[in-house]
């Protein structure tokens, strides 16, 4: 019986820690600000990723209205992003301005994605999910 308390004290620490990291990354990304617009949408993707991660977190750990939050919060940052996107792209082409250059990715990289990659739809694909690299156990949380 100890030891099953100790097993999830140190469970409940771990999600507690896991938590505070998530939410000081996702805080530090609000406060980004520059005039490159392809690595600001970079960094709202990546919120947007941490934001489902941790609404994932929060939901199977019996926090309903906090995962919705955060869920809610993620799925209109990724959509605003995505129209802004798409804004530019048809700006882009009015005024006949040549398209980005497409670069090969790395096999490996901490910035997976140029570019607006993450609306909120693309997190229901399990493909998309794989490409981000994400623990099985993650993956299935959302």
């Amino acid at each position: 019986s100890n030891s099953n308390s100790n097993s999830n004290s140190n469970s409940n620490s771990k999600f507690d820690e896991t938590v505070k990291l998530l939410k000081e990354g996702i805080k530090s990304t609000t406060l980004v600000e520059g005039r490159d617009v392809e690595l600001l949408q970079r960094v709202i993707a990546k919120e947007g990723e941490a934001r489902i991660a941790l609404a994932s977190l929060l939901w199977s750990h019996g926090d309903k209205a906090a995962a919705e939050a955060e869920l809610g919060e993620a799925c209109g940052r990724l959509d605003q992003l995505q129209a802004d996107a798409d804004v530019r792209e048809k700006a882009r082409i009015k005024s006949g301005a040549m398209p980005a250059v497409k670069v090969q990715k790395l096999k490996y990289t901490i910035d997976d994605t140029a570019g607006v990659e993450s609306s909120f739809s693309r997190f229901k694909s399990e493909k998309f999910l794989d490409s981000l690299s994400w623990p099985k156990s993650l993956q299935e949380k959302v």
